[in-house]
């Protein structure tokens, strides 16, 4: 790894990609798909076709395997909307990128900010302003632990540009299955039981707030959450995000007049079960 990590730092791509591929298999779980992703980094950077397109793939495969409860994979969907926005699919770029930050975490900031600002110059796309907002937003003052992640710097590096015909023969890669645990999603310890979320504003109102509570990649894991909740008073429900390489099961709970009430109520409900949360904006339909 530490060859890796050296010929990665001289610029000697070739050599860096060689040796994070000898390397990655032998890394433990937790920091296997991080090691990949410079593994990644490394092939995109080597400037010729097929490198290109095998990263991609690899990426892929990466983004399907990788539970979005780790930190990690808001680093995977950062690249993979530079992928795209290099490839010219502006679309598909803020698509990824949405996905990006919905999985984030507080510290991945302002890496996410600064690819925000790169795709925002290229595609008009109202959700993604929406989205990209957030991230000027302070986090809930009570916070379970953080888990640790991988180093957000690299994911913000440009993609490179290799031989002209690159964008035409990077293709996607078979699907591999989700490989997702439901860790972290049962309530730490028993708790009195708590009413829902009361809704604060009426129909007539165009904006209001909810909690996203969890992103999950496999809908029976979000599904447990909202059952765990349940057990303890607390309403959930589940809003589908379709992407191009997974589906994210988004966890959110109330409707909320003010983004203050919002995190009172998950100041005082929901930390004490370790459930982490953070306060959204909404629009109604009409």
């Amino acid at each position: 790894m530490a060859k890796a990590q050296k010929a990665y730092v001289a610029g000697n791509w070739k050599e860096a990609a060689a040796a994070y591929e000898a390397a990655c298999p032998k890394e433990p779980d937790s920091v296997r798909a991080e090691c990949y992703l410079w593994n990644v980094l490394a092939l995109s950077q080597i400037g010729a076709a097929k490198e290109f397109s095998k990263a991609g793939k690899r990426l892929d495969s990466l983004i399907n395997k990788t539970n979005p409860q780790k930190a990690v994979y808001a680093d995977l969907m950062m690249t993979k909307a530079q992928f795209q926005l290099y490839m010219g699919r502006n679309e598909k770029a803020a698509e990824a990128l949405i996905h990006a930050i919905e999985t984030s975490q507080p510290h991945q900031a302002v890496v996410l900010k600064k690819v925000c600002a790169v795709v925002q110059s290229k595609v008009k796309n109202a959700t993604l302003d929406e989205t990209c907002k957030r991230l000027d937003e302070p986090p809930p003052q009570v916070e379970p632990a953080q888990q640790p992640s991988a180093p957000a710097e690299k994911a913000v590096q440009s993609v490179p540009e290799p031989e002209a015909n690159t964008a035409q023969e990077a293709k996607k890669s078979d699907e591999a299955p989700v490989q997702a645990t439901a860790a972290a999603t049962k309530p730490a310890a028993p708790a009195p039981a708590v009413q829902p979320a009361k809704t604060e504003n009426s129909k007539d109102n165009q904006e209001y707030w909810i909690l996203q509570l969890g992103a999950f990649g496999v809908r029976s894991n979000a599904e447990l959450l909202v059952n765990n909740l349940k057990k303890q008073g607390i309403k959930g429900s589940i809003e589908e995000r379709q992407g191009e390489t997974k589906t994210l099961f988004l966890v959110q709970t109330g409707k909320f007049e003010t983004k203050e009430k919002a995190t009172d109520y998950g100041a005082q409900k929901l930390a004490p079960l370790n459930v982490e949360f953070r306060a959204i904006l909404k629009k109604s339909s009409k």
